[in-house]
Protein backbone atom coordinates (compact mmCIF):
# COMPACT_ATOMS: atom_id res chain seq x y z
CA UNK A 1 0.00 0.00 0.00
CA UNK A 2 2.65 2.34 1.05
CA UNK A 3 5.02 1.62 -2.36
CA UNK A 4 1.30 2.32 -3.86
CA UNK A 5 0.81 5.90 -2.79
CA UNK A 6 4.57 6.52 -3.34
CA UNK A 7 4.15 6.03 -6.96
CA UNK A 8 0.94 7.87 -6.80
CA UNK A 9 2.49 11.13 -5.42
CA UNK A 10 5.43 11.27 -7.53
CA UNK A 11 3.64 10.47 -10.48
CA UNK A 12 1.86 13.69 -9.36
CA UNK A 13 5.10 15.80 -8.58
CA UNK A 14 6.13 14.41 -11.86
CA UNK A 15 9.53 13.18 -10.49
CA UNK A 16 11.02 9.92 -10.91
CA UNK A 17 11.86 7.39 -8.23
CA UNK A 18 15.77 7.19 -9.25
CA UNK A 19 15.79 11.01 -8.92
CA UNK A 20 14.61 10.52 -5.23
CA UNK A 21 17.41 8.44 -4.01
CA UNK A 22 19.58 10.10 -1.66
CA UNK A 23 23.05 11.08 -3.10
CA UNK A 24 26.18 11.20 -1.14
CA UNK A 25 27.64 15.14 -0.65
CA UNK A 26 30.53 13.43 -3.31
CA UNK A 27 28.24 12.98 -5.86
CA UNK A 28 26.04 16.08 -5.29
CA UNK A 29 29.44 17.75 -6.07
CA UNK A 30 29.78 16.63 -9.77
CA UNK A 31 28.36 18.56 -12.34
CA UNK A 32 28.63 22.38 -13.93
CA UNK A 33 28.41 25.37 -11.43
CA UNK A 34 28.05 29.06 -12.37
CA UNK A 35 28.71 31.31 -9.14
CA UNK A 36 26.20 33.08 -8.29
CA UNK A 37 27.70 35.45 -5.46
CA UNK A 38 31.63 35.71 -3.88
CA UNK A 39 32.01 37.90 -0.98
CA UNK A 40 34.51 38.67 1.71
CA UNK A 41 34.22 39.15 5.42
CA UNK A 42 36.15 40.14 8.25
CA UNK A 43 35.85 38.47 11.71
CA UNK A 44 33.29 41.13 12.54
CA UNK A 45 30.97 40.00 9.78
CA UNK A 46 31.87 43.15 7.77
CA UNK A 47 31.53 42.84 4.10
CA UNK A 48 34.72 43.66 2.22
CA UNK A 49 35.75 44.63 -1.32
CA UNK A 50 37.82 42.46 -3.37
CA UNK A 51 39.33 44.29 -6.12
CA UNK A 52 40.89 42.06 -8.30
CA UNK A 53 38.01 40.52 -9.61
CA UNK A 54 35.24 42.80 -8.23
CA UNK A 55 32.21 42.65 -6.19
CA UNK A 56 30.17 40.66 -8.73
CA UNK A 57 32.77 37.80 -10.80
CA UNK A 58 31.58 35.73 -13.19
CA UNK A 59 32.30 32.20 -12.83
CA UNK A 60 32.54 28.76 -14.26
CA UNK A 61 32.99 25.32 -11.77
CA UNK A 62 33.32 21.76 -13.13
CA UNK A 63 33.55 18.73 -11.07
CA UNK A 64 33.66 15.31 -12.73
CA UNK A 65 33.11 11.56 -11.59
CA UNK A 66 36.95 10.64 -11.89
CA UNK A 67 38.20 13.45 -10.09
CA UNK A 68 38.84 16.50 -12.10
CA UNK A 69 38.21 19.57 -11.33
CA UNK A 70 38.46 23.28 -13.31
CA UNK A 71 37.82 26.71 -12.26
CA UNK A 72 37.31 29.85 -14.32
CA UNK A 73 36.23 33.41 -12.66
CA UNK A 74 36.60 36.65 -14.20
CA UNK A 75 35.51 40.82 -13.19
CA UNK A 76 32.54 41.39 -14.74
CA UNK A 77 33.53 44.87 -15.82
CA UNK A 78 36.13 43.26 -17.49
CA UNK A 79 37.15 44.90 -20.83
CA UNK A 80 39.95 45.76 -22.96
CA UNK A 81 42.85 47.72 -20.90
CA UNK A 82 41.40 46.07 -17.41
CA UNK A 83 44.58 45.93 -15.74
CA UNK A 84 44.43 44.87 -11.75
CA UNK A 85 47.79 43.86 -9.79
CA UNK A 86 48.02 40.04 -9.99
CA UNK A 87 46.29 39.08 -6.12
CA UNK A 88 46.62 36.08 -4.30
CA UNK A 89 46.08 35.48 -0.66
CA UNK A 90 47.07 32.52 1.27
CA UNK A 91 44.78 29.70 0.78
CA UNK A 92 43.89 31.24 -2.33
CA UNK A 93 45.12 31.17 -6.26
CA UNK A 94 46.51 34.55 -7.72
CA UNK A 95 44.20 36.52 -10.60
CA UNK A 96 45.81 38.64 -13.43
CA UNK A 97 43.89 41.41 -15.03
CA UNK A 98 40.86 40.39 -13.74
CA UNK A 99 40.77 36.82 -14.16
CA UNK A 100 41.62 33.98 -12.24
CA UNK A 101 41.61 30.14 -13.94
CA UNK A 102 43.05 26.90 -12.90
CA UNK A 103 42.54 22.92 -12.82
CA UNK A 104 43.51 19.59 -11.82
CA UNK A 105 42.49 17.40 -9.44
CA UNK A 106 39.99 17.28 -6.13
CA UNK A 107 39.52 15.02 -2.78
CA UNK A 108 36.39 15.46 -0.70
CA UNK A 109 36.44 14.35 3.12
CA UNK A 110 32.97 13.91 3.66
CA UNK A 111 33.08 14.02 7.48
CA UNK A 112 34.99 17.54 7.38
CA UNK A 113 32.51 19.14 4.96
CA UNK A 114 35.98 19.91 3.02
CA UNK A 115 36.94 19.55 -0.75
CA UNK A 116 40.67 20.54 -1.93
CA UNK A 117 41.34 21.54 -5.32
CA UNK A 118 45.17 20.22 -6.02
CA UNK A 119 46.00 22.28 -8.78
CA UNK A 120 48.27 20.94 -12.56
CA UNK A 121 47.60 23.72 -14.71
CA UNK A 122 46.95 27.51 -13.23
CA UNK A 123 47.03 31.30 -15.35
CA UNK A 124 49.53 32.32 -12.49
CA UNK A 125 52.74 29.67 -12.90
CA UNK A 126 52.87 30.26 -9.05
CA UNK A 127 49.66 28.77 -8.63
CA UNK A 128 50.79 25.08 -10.08
CA UNK A 129 50.92 22.53 -7.57
CA UNK A 130 49.29 24.04 -4.71
CA UNK A 131 46.84 22.35 -2.73
CA UNK A 132 43.69 25.02 -1.97
CA UNK A 133 41.22 23.84 0.67
CA UNK A 134 37.62 24.73 1.09
CA UNK A 135 34.79 23.58 3.18
CA UNK A 136 31.79 23.20 1.20
CA UNK A 137 28.06 22.68 1.62
CA UNK A 138 26.10 20.81 -1.30
CA UNK A 139 22.70 20.32 -2.36
CA UNK A 140 20.81 19.48 -5.92
CA UNK A 141 20.94 22.78 -6.99
CA UNK A 142 23.52 24.89 -4.85
CA UNK A 143 26.97 24.73 -3.85
CA UNK A 144 28.47 26.76 -1.16
CA UNK A 145 32.34 26.77 -0.77
CA UNK A 146 34.56 29.08 1.84
CA UNK A 147 37.67 29.13 2.97
CA UNK A 148 40.20 31.82 5.03
CA UNK A 149 42.54 33.94 3.08
CA UNK A 150 43.99 37.69 3.37
CA UNK A 151 41.64 40.31 1.83
CA UNK A 152 42.79 42.82 0.07
CA UNK A 153 44.28 45.30 2.61
CA UNK A 154 45.79 42.41 4.37
CA UNK A 155 43.40 41.96 7.11
CA UNK A 156 41.81 37.75 7.26
CA UNK A 157 38.63 37.02 5.72
CA UNK A 158 36.68 34.43 4.74
CA UNK A 159 35.95 33.97 1.36
CA UNK A 160 32.68 32.79 0.20
CA UNK A 161 31.29 31.43 -3.12
CA UNK A 162 27.49 30.11 -3.49
CA UNK A 163 27.28 28.50 -6.96
CA UNK A 164 24.48 27.33 -9.06
CA UNK A 165 24.06 24.07 -10.68
CA UNK A 166 24.18 24.64 -14.20
CA UNK A 167 23.85 21.02 -15.74
CA UNK A 168 20.80 18.85 -16.36
CA UNK A 169 21.23 15.52 -14.27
Amino acid sequence: MIGVIVAVALQVMGSQPSELVAQSPSELLVGSWVLVSREDRTADGSIVPEPALGPDPLGFLVYDVRGNMAVQLMRRSRGAGADTPAQAGTGNSGSADGYDAYFGTYSVDVEAHAITHHLVGALLPRDVGKSLARHFQVSATELRLWFETEGSSGQRVVRTLVWRRSDTR
